[in-house]
């Protein structure tokens, strides 16, 4: 798989995709996964307008990658949870809600309601 590639593969599955360290690997025309050729994969998939997890790339060909398109919504989501703060707190808190609905005090409302 070539880079041009892995970001068509990238947007046409919702710009989110999980690949592995040697599909990676063999996309930067490299033998192993030294430092150096993680460094260049990680600045090549930011030259894309890609980001990545884990933020510092495994040095095993087996290991897992999730790449997602930055500036997306989904990107957008991946960078406020990856980023510490209070902001990115409260922003996690409104989108994704503290424990979801309160269903037992909406199937009690529907109970009231019935009753009437």
């Amino acid at each position: 798989m070539e880079w041009d590639e892995i970001k068509s593969e990238v947007e046409q599955q919702g710009n989110v995709i999980t690949l592995s360290m040697e599909q990676l690997r063999n996309a930067a025309g490299a033998s192993r996964l030294g430092v150096n050729v993680r460094e260049e994969i990680s600045s090549t998939l930011a030259g894309m307008g890609l980001g990545h997890i884990p933020v510092d790339l495994p040095a095993y060909h087996y290991e897992q990658v999730r790449l997602y398109k930055r500036g997306t919504a989904v990107g957008k989501m991946i960078d406020i949870m990856l980023e510490p703060g209070e902001q990115n707190d409260r922003q996690l808190t409104d989108r994704l809600g503290g424990d979801g609905p309160d269903y037992a005090a909406i199937v009690e409302r529907v109970r009231e309601l019935v009753n009437e």
